[in-house]
């Protein structure tokens, strides 16, 4: 117990403990770019200088700030990152002084020590960084071929047991989070394309609402207020959910005249039987199952991504994913030694348990 204070407190009085915090306040803000932080560092320095000019530092250097094993750093310069991401003049002044702090002990040290370490990282004949970049590209592209085939395998598994989900957006989902909106889009495309393979031609026009799904993932958990908490994630796949039906109807009812023999075309025949025209039918009928559809696919998303971001993460450890706070505890900076939360059955075994229609037919009137 005594040797874990230790080392704790010795984290905390080095670089690498500043380094830690960063990253952590990184992520409690949304993930924000490296050159997202430096524009606002660049924008802020104009303000101070009275020019306007747009003094930013190179997106390398802000990245480097955020390196572990460091020997060195720039006091001014994670003062500049840490208002960049939103602290105010005391925390800023708390950061930097901190800075000076484990740096005044690194020379103490250095001084005693005959032989002082320089940074690894910058040291020119080091090339595990670049070992270390090419192997989060090529988890990154296996992560890519995996969600192309989630989506085909989604298709398959619904055109097999004739469930009345379509959980053909898993990898969508999956690749729109973790790695961007545009990704998601691209892997929307494949898939629906592969999808052809087994619902023929009538799933490449749906490719649209998948893509519309993946525009709203990917730059949905990019915005701190939208996928903080598990909650506000709950709330993201509903919105997804709602703009998924907007995107279906009308292809729906133009092209397929409300209905593609799914199993929702069910709940859509029995709304139209208790006297409902066929617009306000399929709507309320896709809108249920895109629901329904929705929370499981995003959730599902959820388990993957956790899986494949550790993965990155043993050989890359700078990779960060903008859902890195939904699997923790807490979200404050000093709170570091919570566990990740991994058990994900208490949220996602109710949505499965209310997804088929029998269910659903049990509380219409």
């Amino acid at each position: 117990m005594d040797r874990e204070r230790d080392d704790e407190a010795n984290s905390e009085g080095s670089f690498d403990g500043i380094v830690t915090d960063l990253r952590e306040l990184r992520i409690n803000t949304g993930v924000v770019t490296y050159a997202e932080i430096a524009r606002r560092i660049g924008r802020h320095r104009g303000q101070l200088n009275g020019d306007g000019v747009n003094d930013a530092p190179a997106r390398s250097t802000v990245y480097d700030a955020f390196r572990l094993g460091r020997s060195r750093l720039n006091p001014e310069l994670v003062g500049e990152i840490v208002r960049a991401l939103g602290e105010d003049d005391q925390s800023v002044r708390q950061w930097k002084v901190r800075c000076y702090q484990v740096q005044a002990s690194s020379e103490r040290n250095c001084e005693n020590d005959p032989v002082c370490t320089v940074d690894p990282i910058e040291s020119p004949g080091n090339s595990e960084p670049l070992k270390s970049h090419r192997s989060r590209y090529t988890y990154i592209g296996f992560v890519l071929v995996a969600c192309v085939l989630l989506d085909v395998i989604g298709h398959a598994v619904v055109g097999k047991l004739h469930l009345a989900l379509f959980l053909d957006m898993v990898g969508t989902a999956t690749a729109a989070i973790m790695l961007g909106p545009w990704y998601g889009v691209a892997i929307a495309l494949l898939g629906n394309s592969a999808g052809m393979l087994i619902h023929g031609s009538m799933a490449l026009p749906f490719a649209l609402v998948n893509a519309a799904g993946a525009l709203v993932w990917g730059y949905g958990v990019r915005r701190s207020a939208w996928a903080s908490t598990f909650t506000q994630f709950f709330r993201l796949n509903l919105v997804v959910a709602v703009v998924c039906t907007l995107v279906a109807v009308p292809l729906l009812m133009l092209g397929y005249h409300g209905g593609t023999g799914h199993e929702s075309d069910q709940l859509t025949q029995t709304l139209t039987s208790s006297g409902q025209n066929l617009l306000s039918a399929v709507f309320l009928s896709n809108g249920i199952t895109s629901i329904l559809d929705k929370l499981a696919t995003g959730f599902i998303a959820l388990i993957v991504i956790q899986r494949c971001t550790s993965r990155i993460k043993s050989v890359d450890s700078e990779f960060v994913s903008p859902v890195d706070n939904l699997f923790r505890f807490a979200l404050h900076p000093k709170a570091r030694n919570m566990r990740p939360l991994r058990d994900y059955s208490a949220v996602v075994a109710p949505v499965f348990r209310a997804c088929t229609f029998p269910h659903v037919r049990g509380v219409l009137p």
